[in-house]
């Protein structure tokens, strides 16, 4: 088979937000002062996106060389090409290019990118199509990996070997403004009566220094604390499709909250889906939270913590390639809560 499926991918529309920084000097030398950040709507501009499938082999030497420029532990056997499994006739997307421990890497790079393309394969052969995804043969033991692909619902090949097939690639995965509709799936598990008002730390790197301060003002707010390392795939699924207002630093599974649904239901006022704060390690910020969001009928914005020496000098002064693996991208980082309680009073969020 050599097929190329082209889709259009609708632009999408980014509202004006905010970004709420840590008191500095740089704003009042006398009496240090939060710094409000604009951050201007912007418009993603459309483009047109491919799935293409080609009968070959997905080999593991290809999968190694993509994890080790991605700086990730790549198969010991890839460069040997031992075998060959045969699954000739059936569709196969090779995930071994990337981690399987993270689930934001597993939701974005992976399930987005199968989601998609069962899709557009579905339609265009006018039947269900399924796509098998090929892990590592070590991802049985990582049980938070192996629940997210058992309710995800992907058949799994578990091999170190090369695998021959109908091999499906999707070039362009960032695919903001159609992304939601692919996490709209019912899951196993799932619960309806989950808390609406959330906040989520993080523990080990990019955790908040003043943690407990932070959560004790959040939940004097009306907002619940959970840990969402500590909770079953699909609890955490179910509170990130139910959750109205989630005020959450960043990386503690925020990617969870695609699966949202509350703007996404038929007659939905625009804006009235999910309200998301993210709180972000000045040495580690970027965006595409905040395109989600946008995308899935919400309203975002974030508070930035305090810029530590070292983080200013890695960021603006340094000729390093950020790594969120070293200090300072990995640094735990402290915020203000009077930049928090103007982020929410922007987003009107909280009792």
């Amino acid at each position: 088979m050599d097929l190329t499926l082209k889709h259009k991918v609708p632009g999408l529309e980014v509202a004006s937000s905010m970004m709420y920084c840590f008191p500095t000097g740089a704003m009042d030398v006398w009496r240090p002062a939060p710094e409000p950040v604009i951050m201007p709507a912007k418009y993603l501009e459309p483009f047109e996106g491919e799935v293409r499938v080609n009968s070959g082999v997905a080999t593991t030497k290809s999968a190694a060389l993509s994890r080790k420029r991605r700086a990730q532990l790549f198969l010991s056997r890839a460069i040997k090409g031992e075998k060959t499994l045969d699954y000739s006739g059936k569709f196969i997307f090779d995930a071994r290019f990337d981690v399987f421990t993270n689930i934001g890497h597993i939701l974005e790079n992976v399930a987005t990118r199968v989601l998609l393309a069962r899709k557009f394969l579905s339609e265009h052969f006018q039947k269900d199509i399924e796509i098998h995804v090929v892990l590592g043969s070590r991802v049985p033991k990582y049980s938070m990996t192996m629940e997210v692909y058992r309710l995800l619902g992907f058949p799994l090949i578990f091999t170190d070997d090369n695998v021959r097939g109908e091999i499906v690639t999707c070039p362009e995965h960032r695919v903001f403004s159609i992304r939601p509709q692919f996490f709209g799936f019912d899951f196993p598990g799932y619960k309806e009566e989950t808390p609406e008002r959330i906040f989520i730390p993080r523990r080990g790197s990019r955790s908040l220094i003043n943690n407990d301060e932070v959560t004790k003002f959040m939940e004097e707010r009306g907002f619940k604390t959970l840990y969402f390392e500590d909770l079953a795939i699909d609890e955490e699924w179910s509170i990130a499709r139910n959750a109205k207002e989630v005020v959450v630093v960043h990386g503690a599974a925020s990617s969870n909250f695609i699966l949202n649904r509350v703007g996404m239901r038929d007659n939905a006022e625009p804006g009235s889906g999910l309200k998301l704060i993210e709180l972000m390690s000045p040495s580690w910020n970027f965006y595409e939270n905040r395109y989600m969001t946008n995308a899935l009928n919400g309203k975002w914005c974030c508070v930035r913590g305090q810029i530590t020496p070292k983080m200013l000098e890695a960021l603006d002064f340094a000729k390093i390639t950020p790594d969120a693996r070293k200090s300072p991208f990995k640094d735990p980082f402290k915020v203000d809560c009077g930049t928090i309680q103007m982020a929410l009073d922007y987003l009107g969020m909280g009792k």
